[in-house]
C-alpha cells in the first residue's frame, strides 16, 4: 500500500504548549525532522495492519491519541489504551477540534480489559520498550488473546543496533558525555514500579529477542522492516537533504539494518 497517507490531525490553535505532552508538542508539532520521525513510525505500522476500513484496532500506547483519531478518520474502529491517563483531556480536545471521537481506555498491557477475541489487529507505536522487561511475555500474550484468529499485531521499536541506541548505551556508562547531549530516552536501569513512567522506562533489545518473545507467545512472525534515518536535531534547512539519504540508505541491505526503527508483523 505504497499510497497510504495518514490524515492531518489538526490542534485547536487555542490550546496552550503548556499543557501539551512531549509528544505533541516536540514531535508532532515539532521541526519537520521530529515530525516526520513521528508520522514515519505510525505510517509504517499501520499500512502492515492487514485489515480494510471497519475493523476493530487496539492502538496500545496510544498517548495524546494522534493514532486512534487518524485510523477514524480514515474508516476503522480504533481503541486506544495507556497507561498516562494525564494525556487524555489534551487528546479530547483536538479530537473534538478534528471532529472524531476519542475511545481511549486506562490500561496495562500485561492486563489488557477487553474480552478475547475482540481486535482485528493490534497496534504498538514504540511502546514495547516501555514496558518492564518481565511483563513482556504476559503483554504480548494478552495481546493474542484479544486478537481474532488469523489477526495481526504490528509494534515498532528502536532498533537496538542502530548508531543512536549504540550511542545511548556508552553515554549511559560516561556520564560526562551525558550531561553534555541533548534530552534523549536513555537505557534504563533498576527502576521501582512505584516510580514507573514510560520516559523514565527505556530497555529495547536486539531483533532476535522481541521474535523470540513474539513466537513464545504464539505468534508467527510474517514480516520485519527497518527504517528513519533523519536524526531528530537535523535542521530545517537540511532536512530535504537528509530525506532524500535516507530513501537511499533504507534500500541498501545491511545498511537498512543500521536504521532507527525496526518493525515488526506476526499473525495469530
Amino acid at each position: 500500500m505504497a499510497d497510504f497517507k495518514l490524515p492531518d490531525i489538526r490542534v485547536p490553535p487555542e490550546l496552550e504548549p503548556a499543557v501539551m505532552p512531549d509528544l505533541l508538542r516536540y514531535w508532532y508539532l515539532g521541526t519537520r525532522a521530529r515530525r516526520h520521525m513521528a508520522l514515519r513510525r505510525f505510517r509504517e505500522v499501520d499500512v502492515e495492519m492487514g485489515v480494510h476500513p471497519g475493523a476493530r484496532i487496539l492502538d496500545i500506547g496510544s498517548a495524546w491519541g494522534f493514532n486512534v483519531m487518524a485510523l477514524e478518520i480514515l474508516g476503522y474502529d480504533p481503541v486506544g489504551m495507556d497507561l498516562i491517563v494525564e494525556q487524555f483531556p489534551v487528546g479530547q480536545r483536538i479530537a473534538q477540534h478534528n471532529g472524531v471521537g476519542f475511545p481511549v481506555v486506562a490500561g496495562d498491557a500485561a492486563n489488557i480489559p477487553f474480552e478475547k477475541e475482540r481486535f482485528d489487529c493490534v497496534t504498538m507505536v514504540e511502546t514495547i520498550e516501555h514496558i518492564y522487561s518481565s511483563d513482556r511475555v504476559r503483554a504480548l500474550s494478552e495481546c493474542r488473546r484479544v486478537l481474532k484468529q488469523g489477526g495481526r499485531i504490528v509494534l515498532s521499536t528502536p532498533n537496538y543496533y542502530s548508531v543512536v541506541e549504540r550511542f545511548k548505551r556508552f553515554a549511559v556508562k560516561k556520564p560526562w558525555i551525558r550531561k553534555r547531549m541533548p534530552a534523549m530516552c536513555y537505557p534504563a536501569g533498576d527502576l521501582p514500579r512505584a516510580e514507573y513512567h514510560p520516559y523514565r522506562y527505556h530497555r529495547p533489545v536486539p531483533e532476535r529477542e522481541i521474535r523470540n518473545l513474539l513466537e513464545k507467545t504464539g505468534f508467527r512472525v510474517l514480516k520485519v522492516k527497518y527504517f528513519l534515518f533523519v536524526l531528530k536535531n537535523t535542521s530545517n534547512a537540511l532536512f530535504p537533504s537528509l530525506r532524500t539519504a535516507e530513501r537511499i540508505l533504507e534500500n541498501l541491505p545491511g545498511l537498512n539494518r543500521l536504521a532507527a526503527t525496526v518493525c515488526f508483523v506476526a499473525e495469530k
